[in-house]
């Protein structure tokens, strides 16, 4: 987004068909902690290699939050949203594999390809990357403007509400990738998007008892309808969490703890449900510090516990595996994701659409949708 201008808001130029026609979009702008704006910006044509996404959906991700309403930002205006899809509007002059009308998948990292990491194909380490909707300008627009290589096709099965979950989608099948999950029993701590969804891709990778838990009857309830075996409230009955897992899982406890919920108490906890020589692969971001008792500290050592951090979702060739099975498996309807959208709000109302994902009453996903037909 360029500099303000007296009067209104950030300005550049748009190209569309085969004109060249100054357009104003719409954005939803970021100018400080709460001050949300619907901003009239003129969007840049694309570089070379780059396209122009006219955005149909938007899903908001809880990561969206601290930059909307805390000191996330790293500038302002920024324009956020990273869960997209949408229509190709413009495509740069080097551009060869998408054309305009194509529908496509927005993949929001953007890796320098150059590093270390990312020659290892580790792209989410990347030293140097950019990413669409916090380092860059993002989603949360009628059209943003995206690096050819961080977009991908989508077919005609999917709807654009649909193909927006594709990215929390991979950040839940990316971490279960690295695990052998046939015929495991796996725990879910944490059933919003991220934990619903690997509720799901543990079904379909072969699971042989998938328990999902929480503290909110309402997600719980989506939870088992999706997929899960079990559904445990562990704010009932706190002292009975563990009780009633074993009890649930024949006294075994869990093969594969995936902990998407980003508390202290469940990231603690994700180690106490483990069994032996299993596996606890956290996914959740701390926010507060985490504090092991000693006892629960030395379970990883006596039960020889396996721990993975996962951050993201990529691998090669760039943006991976991740992405062409989430696809496929929403396609052919194998990961449902239309009871995980809980609201939909019109671009004009993000201010309440935000508001709604951080209250967070009856709220798994809120979708936004951008450009409005013509």
């Amino acid at each position: 987004m360029a500099s303000q201008k007296k009067g209104g808001g950030a300005h550049c130029s748009l190209l569309l068909g085969d004109s060249s026609v100054l357009k104003l979009v719409r954005v939803v702008a970021i100018h400080g902690p709460g001050d949300i704006r619907i901003d009239n910006v003129e969007t840049p044509n694309p570089g070379s290699n780059e396209v122009i996404v006219r955005v149909k959906a938007c899903g908001i991700c809880g990561s969206d939050l601290p930059r909307a309403f805390g000191d996330g930002a790293h500038f302002y205006p920024v324009v956020v949203g990273h869960e997209a899809a949408g229509e190709v509007a413009v495509i740069g002059s080097q551009v060869q594999h998408l054309h305009v009308g194509d529908r496509v998948v927005v993949a929001p990292l953007v890796p320098c390809m150059s590093c270390q990491f990312c020659q290892q194909g580790v792209y989410s380490l990347c030293r140097s990357y950019s990413f669409i909707g916090s380092r860059q300008q993002g989603c949360m627009a009628e059209y943003v403007r995206v690096p050819s290589r961080c977009l991908v096709k989508m077919p005609p099965e999917l709807s654009y509400e649909e193909a927006a979950m594709v990215e929390p989608a991979t950040v839940s099948l990316h971490v279960l990738l690295r695990v052998g999950v046939a015929g495991s029993r796996v725990v879910v701590l944490g059933t919003g998007t991220i934990g619903l969804l690997a509720v799901q891709w543990a079904r379909f990778l072969g699971a042989s008892q998938v328990i999902a838990v929480d503290i909110d009857d309402f997600k719980l309830e989506i939870a088992t309808k999706i997929g899960a075996d079990v559904a445990i409230n562990s704010a009932r009955e706190p002292d009975q969490g563990l009780a009633q897992l074993r009890e649930a899982t024949d006294g075994h406890l869990a093969d594969i703890v995936v902990e998407t919920a980003g508390n202290p108490a469940t990231q603690v906890q994700a180690v106490e449900v483990a069994a032996s020589n299993g596996h606890v692969l956290y996914v959740g971001t701390a926010d507060k510090d985490v504090h092991f008792p000693a006892p629960t500290f030395e379970m990883i050592l006596r039960k020889e516990l396996n721990i993975l951090g996962s951050w993201m979702s990529y691998s090669p060739p760039f943006p991976g595996k991740e992405w062409s099975m989430a696809i496929s498996a929403l396609a052919q309807g194998r990961i449902r994701v239309e009871d995980l959208i809980t609201h939909r709000f019109e671009l004009d109302h993000a201010n309440l659409a935000l508001e709604t994902m951080r209250d967070g009453i009856n709220t798994v996903k809120v979708m936004l949708l951008c450009a409005k037909e013509s």
